[in-house]
């Protein structure tokens, strides 16, 4: 049995950011394929890498310019085994911020997916972020003393 202290190390949460301008981005999709952001149906992007050991602490998806011309503009936000581990398709047409909901998980070093998926007709408008706080297990960039 292992004989436990307490810590005394600290670090300061993380965070990645992910921007995309609905109309005008594209990038390499998680099938390996260049895909848009704007087009009717759904788009899965790798859109942030996390460190084995990471957990995320909480994060937001923020609609900064609203999203015109697709009726709904769904955002889900998790990884390549849940789509939807920290947000749940969620629509994201109007400014505004929705936040993330941690679950605990220890990363393996599996990258946050974002999946879009614009309803009825293709997005003409818009920016969105997501942002992901993460700590690392183990990691100690301070020491208190007391």
């Amino acid at each position: 049995m292992a004989k436990l202290k307490a810590t005394r190390g600290l670090q300061s949460p993380l965070v990645a950011e992910f921007v995309f301008d609905v109309l005008n981005d594209e990038m390499v999709n998680a099938s390996g394929t260049l895909d848009n952001f704007k087009t009717v149906g759904s788009h899965v992007f790798d859109a942030v890498y996390l460190p084995p050991g990471a957990v995320v602490i909480g994060g937001e998806v923020t609609t900064e310019t609203a999203v015109t011309g697709s009726t709904a503009y769904n955002v889900s936000v998790g990884d390549a085994t849940l789509a939807t581990r920290y947000l749940g398709a969620t629509d994201r047409v109007a400014a505004g911020r929705t936040p993330l909901v941690p679950t605990n998980l220890v990363s393996a070093g599996e990258q946050i997916r974002v999946t879009v998926a614009p309803t009825v007709a293709a997005a003409t408008a818009g920016k969105i972020s997501v942002r992901v706080m993460y700590v690392v297990r183990n990691r100690v960039t301070e020491v208190q003393t007391h």
